[in-house]
């Protein structure tokens, strides 16, 4: 009966341990330094075993305490298994400027192209690092995470967000 006891005891704390693994926490999240207007950014995506297709992209928004969320510019697909793509990105629209104490975190969704004869595109992002730079180049917002997957975007599952 004990060691009945205590072997589920340790299998209920792996699969906690397990869990707590698998939801992907971020590295760094948040403002660096000062409160600054964000004006370019620099972000890395990492897939796993499953690739993001070059009719596929990539879009991320900084979500914001305040006046909606600030679309960047989009990333176009062409991403193979167990590879990374570094993008230097603006703004969707020149306009916006965004400070980096009003953001709340990211959103990242991945649209499908289809063409004749495909179907929507799967894709396991493993990484995504986002950073941000004020006037000058100085680094004045982070976020990532990792995971194996962060997230396995899929036709019916498009959409992943991250605070920080």
């Amino acid at each position: 009966m004990l060691i009945k006891s205590v072997k589920r005891a340790v299998t209920a704390a792996l699969v906690v341990t397990a869990g707590l693994a698998a939801t992907a926490a971020p590295a760094q999240a948040g403002p660096i330094g000062a409160c600054a207007e964000l004006r370019a950014f620099h972000l890395n995506l990492g897939t796993g075993g499953d690739d993001l297709r070059d009719n596929s992209e990539v879009i991320v928004w900084l979500t914001q305490r305040s006046g909606g969320d600030a679309e960047l510019q989009h990333v176009p697909g062409g991403i193979g298994n167990w590879s990374n793509r570094s993008s230097s990105l603006t703004y969707q629209n020149a306009n916006w400027h965004v400070n980096s104490c009003n953001v709340t975190g990211i959103k990242v969704r991945m649209i499908s192209h289809n063409g004749t004869f495909q179907t929507d595109d799967n894709w396991n992002m493993e990484s995504i690092t986002l950073n941000g730079y004020a006037d000058g180049g100085a680094p004045a917002y982070s976020i990532s995470a990792n995971g194996n997957p962060v997230k396995r975007f899929t036709g019916s599952s498009q959409w992943w967000s991250l605070l920080g």
